[in-house]
């Protein structure tokens, strides 16, 4: 199947577009690393009070919800660079229907429909 809405030179913009953005997301996850190396390092050689370690751990929390936010995004930049590869770029992974333009556009990395998107969202939600 393929996306009637877009053309070889929108694909090759979007193509550009993820990979600066993957580039960016590496980036980002390699200062969070290097956040948490130094948080680790100087709570060795302080000890900490109460409020240091709350403030410790809001930080780590802080840390792994925005680092697991851009490690999924990564994946689906990943992702939807390999769709490329495949010439299945603009065509939903769960559903095989296209994914509009507007979408591509404001998201390069979508691999899903709204709808589709919205459904795996759910399902993935822990406790349902």
């Amino acid at each position: 199947m393929k996306n009637e809405e877009i053309d070889e030179g929108f694909v090759t913009r979007q193509r550009e577009r993820l990979e600066r953005l993957r580039e960016e997301l590496v980036q980002r996850r390699r200062g969070m690393e290097e956040d948490e190396r130094e948080r680790s390092e100087e709570q060795r050689d302080v000890q900490p009070d109460s409020g240091d370690q709350s403030r410790y751990m809001f930080d780590r929390e802080m840390d792994a919800t925005i680092g697991g936010r851009a490690a999924r995004r990564l994946e689906d930049v990943e992702r939807a660079l390999e769709k490329i590869e495949e010439g299945t770029y603009g065509i939903c992974d769960d559903t095989g229907r296209p994914i509009p333009r507007g979408r591509l556009e404001a998201m390069p990395e979508a691999i899903r429909t709204v709808e589709a998107q919205e459904r795996f969202e759910r399902e993935r939600r822990p406790g349902r």
